[in-house]
């Protein structure tokens, strides 16, 4: 009989811990509600009340926020097959930002309430869970630094090896070639430079054999060089699990 193959998120949470059957009972519980989505369906919106937690099961989806008076957007998160929608906002009565499904893709719906549980049964996946939230904000205020201090160069190669950096820990035998299913203006809005911008400057990567491109795949050729460009730390590298209790 051939064994199922583990969920991204089950895939992503092993990477740290090595998951007991409550805990794998638990996601797998997270993962029974699965619905399809459409590619540009938005699946959060903005001044609503706030929603079940969004398991990403396949796809690419992006949090976008808009400069009050302006129609400009600009892309803060894009989320990945295997993260979790929701857990940093779920402080927040309403929804802060709309967040947008870049690809088609399926996700999962779990309710706020099971969080409690989580929390209650299963203390160690719920201090996992809290840890990855940290990271995830440690992260994003790296971003924020490249982004108001580096230069056009730096922020380019920052969200290609970020991108890399994430979609690793789901799939670590991916190696370095990865497809990245964004517009060159969706990048645009990602790292605040223009559709022509983007264009020129992933052309000037690929002459100086940073990157190649076979669209929609993307190869970072020389990881490191990308890396030292723009100073990316991969923060998921050195999570402190040491605090966790012991498994139920």
């Amino acid at each position: 009989m051939t064994t199922p193959e583990p969920s991204c998120l089950v895939r992503r949470l092993s990477r740290y811990l090595d998951l007991t059957d409550r805990e794998r009972a638990l996601i797998a519980e997270m993962e029974k509600s699965e619905v399809a989505v459409a590619a540009q369906q938005r699946i959060v919106s903005a001044g609503q009340p706030t929603g079940d937690i969004l398991l990403l099961k396949s796809g690419w989806a992006a949090l976008s926020a808009r400069t009050a008076g302006t129609s400009e957007v600009c892309l803060v998160r894009i989320y990945l097959p295997g993260e979790i929608i929701g857990l940093a906002e779920i402080g927040a009565k309403v929804d802060p930002h709309d967040i947008t499904m870049l690809t088609e893709g399926h996700l999962c719906r779990f309710p706020h309430r099971r969080i409690t549980d989580i929390l209650t049964d299963l203390p160690r996946l719920g201090a996992l869970f809290q840890a990855i939230i940290s990271l995830d904000q440690t992260a994003l205020r790296d971003r924020l630094a490249v982004q108001t201090l580096g230069s056009a160069r730096a922020r380019l190669a920052f969200f290609l090896v970020d991108l890399h950096a994430r979609l690793l820990r789901a799939n670590p035998d991916m190696g370095r070639r990865y497809r990245l299913p964004m517009r060159q203006s969706d990048i645009g809005n990602a790292v605040g430079l223009t559709t022509v911008y983007v264009n020129r400057l992933l052309k000037e990567f690929e002459a100086e054999g940073l990157i190649d491109r076979q669209r929609p795949y993307i190869r970072l050729l020389n990881q490191p060089a990308l890396a030292e460009m723009c100073g990316h730390v991969n923060r998921f590298d050195n999570m402190d699990t040491s605090w966790f209790p012991d498994p139920i």
